[in-house]
């Protein structure tokens, strides 16, 4: 799953304190859409995938090339080291910028901005200098790809375009009333919130609709007014202003199902929740174990193809043979 804005705001808050200030000593990219930047004893993780887009630190030693690929040289031309200036999120964005306080080849300070944006499959990774052109981008975007917004050279930086939906920290109990009144009596909560507001992840508006009606399918007719999914709402609001959050995974069987910045309870006994010291640890235990489930997953379909594969050839054989041997069966007959 992709980190949603709210969990990307919980990891910014635990990052600040640990890297400002902090200079970079290497820079790897050990996969495609992995860069890892090494502070002093830490090791910072951008992963623009996307399956897994994220910000953290982390502790699993990952193998690099034995090629560096261009935008890890890039990246060691402009970030060895400089250090850390700040670490911003504009508000429910799913991007990060990450400053730098950074020196030329000639010695003069200047500064330099690697921006994270974690959207799923148009997640990417882009340098920018001190003018917020963009010097170069994991995946560059030209007028083919995106008629509206390029990601290319020499182009100044465009973040992504807003949604129009109002951001639901900045809505009012009145401004709340007056939406839900004019939904869709048939319409699930979750689908009301999602529509109106901007920030919240499905996972959340369904935990929201079940705090509100006990049931995360529950539609807008039976909950009988907006009070109970307009506490829910501020509620959930009063804890994101104050960074008040707690590292939740949700298992099953083992297995990792969903995680959360906030305890959740929709799935009842069907889930375990665990909780975490950290963001960066949640995120490294869990990721971890959907790559072993995709590595088994792809070791059993590797398999069962090449048992089909061989079955399938022993079939034509035994086809070809059946043939041939329906063919002598006259052979007396024409000897």
């Amino acid at each position: 799953m992709a980190i949603d804005a709210i969990c990307l705001t919980a990891v910014v808050e635990e990052l600040k304190p640990q890297l400002l200030g902090l200079r970079v000593d290497k820079v790897q990219q050990p996969a495609r859409d992995q860069v890892v930047l090494l502070f002093r004893g830490k090791r910072l993780l951008f992963n623009a995938g996307a399956g897994a887009p994220r910000l953290q630190l982390t502790e699993i030693l990952r193998d690099n090339p034995a090629e560096p690929p261009m935008f890890c040289m890039l990246l060691r031309k402009h970030l060895s080291g400089a250090r850390v200036a700040d670490i911003v999120q504009p508000p429910l964005e799913r991007l990060v910028r990450v400053e730098f306080d950074a020196s030329d080849e000639l010695g003069r300070a200047g500064k330099r901005t690697l921006v994270l944006e974690a959207m799923g499959r148009r997640s990417n990774l882009i340098l920018l200098d001190e003018e917020d052109r963009v010097i170069d981008s994991l995946r560059r975007v030209d007028a083919d790809m995106s008629a509206q917004r390029q990601v290319l050279p020499g182009l100044f930086y465009q973040p992504p375009a807003s949604t129009g939906r109002l951001p639901f920290l900045e809505e009012t109990e009145e401004g709340f009333a007056a939406r839900f009144a004019a939904a869709p009596a048939e319409k699930t909560l979750d689908a009301f919130l999602l529509d109106q507001y901007f920030g919240l992840s499905p996972l959340m508006a369904r935990e929201l609709a079940f705090q509100a009606a006990g049931d995360t399918d529950a539609r807008v007719f039976q909950l009988g007014g907006p009070g109970p999914l307009w506490r829910a709402l501020e509620d959930f609001s009063n804890r994101v202003r104050d960074n008040r959050f707690t590292p939740v995974c949700l298992t099953w069987e083992g297995r990792p199902l969903d995680f959360a910045c906030v305890p959740v309870g929709q799935y009842g006994g069907g889930a375990e929740a665990v909780t975490y010291p950290s963001f960066s640890a949640l995120l490294d235990a869990f990721y971890a174990a959907r790559e072993r489930q995709e590595r088994a997953r792809q070791r059993g379909a590797d398999l069962l193809r090449a048992a089909s594969t061989a079955r399938d050839r022993l079939r034509r054989k035994l086809a070809l043979q059946e043939k041939e041997y329906a063919e002598t069966q006259n052979r007396d007959k024409l000897r």
